[in-house]
């Protein structure tokens, strides 16, 4: 069965600070061992009514695999993790949450919730529980993170309503950013309107003249092939061109 957990397995993704150079975190990202993409196995497992079980079951397993992985590693970085808005809604989640992870001692303050904007789930973010779910997130220790904004009409609202820890800007805006000056405009807004508020992610950066275009902007962090490639461990090199 496509579903069983023994067939996924977590890979890792650095998100850099783009001054320093240094990784601050890794984003998780489910892989199959089936060579399905995770769009079409999280459509699947939607259209089986077996998302909870994928998502949480994605979730538990990449936090394990990078605090296990960090733990002669010093102090850890960062982890984002993907969740959907109905898994955080499931009547199950937070007793789970509590047992799966506050009881056995992980760092949930080190952990980043990343929203996923399914266009499946749009609907839900208008459910007030969605917002006393992330309350309570927060209280556990979790940060709370909005993933690809700017991709749709309602991203500036949920930033508002929902104030995230974090917010990711769409890959579309690292790609090409140094020769698109309208993409500049809009990460520049972007960078100014997040500054001293929460911190902002550039995804998509893939080319050096992006990146250094992201750092004139005052971007703090970044995340793209340029920066490192998904890879098993989360202590793989970071970048793949010469500085």
């Amino acid at each position: 069965m496509i579903f069983s957990q023994h067939r996924h397995y977590s890979l890792f993704q650095p998100i850099v600070w783009i001054e320093n150079e240094r990784v601050h975190g890794h984003e998780a990202l489910l892989r199959s061992s089936d060579s399905i993409s995770p769009d079409c196995l999280f459509r699947l497992a939607r259209a089986h009514r077996y998302l909870y079980e994928l998502d949480s079951g994605a979730m538990a397993r990449s936090i394990s695999t990078y605090f296990q992985q960090m733990k002669n590693c010093g102090s850890p970085t960062w982890l984002f993790v993907n969740v959907f808005p109905s898994t955080l809604l499931n009547p199950a989640f937070s007793a789970w949450i509590v047992n799966k992870f506050l009881d056995n001692g992980f760092p949930l303050n080190r952990i980043v919730l990343e929203i996923n904007e399914a266009p499946e789930e749009e609907k839900m973010w208008d459910i007030a529980l969605l917002g006393e779910r992330l309350s309570e997130m927060r209280q556990y220790g979790f940060l709370i993170a909005l993933d690809d904004v700017g991709s749709g009409a309602a991203s500036l609202k949920k930033i508002v309503e929902y104030k995230p820890d974090i917010v990711k800007l769409d890959r579309y805006f690292g790609k090409h950013l140094a020769t698109n000056t309208a993409k500049q405009r809009l990460v520049s807004l972007f960078a100014e309107f997040c500054r001293g508020e929460r911190l902002l992610v550039l995804e998509g950066i893939e080319r050096a003249d992006d990146l250094i275009a992201a750092r004139s902007l005052g971007v703090p962090l970044g995340q793209g092939f340029l920066l490192g490639r998904p890879a098993a461990s989360c202590n793989s090199p970071s970048f793949d061109y010469c500085h």
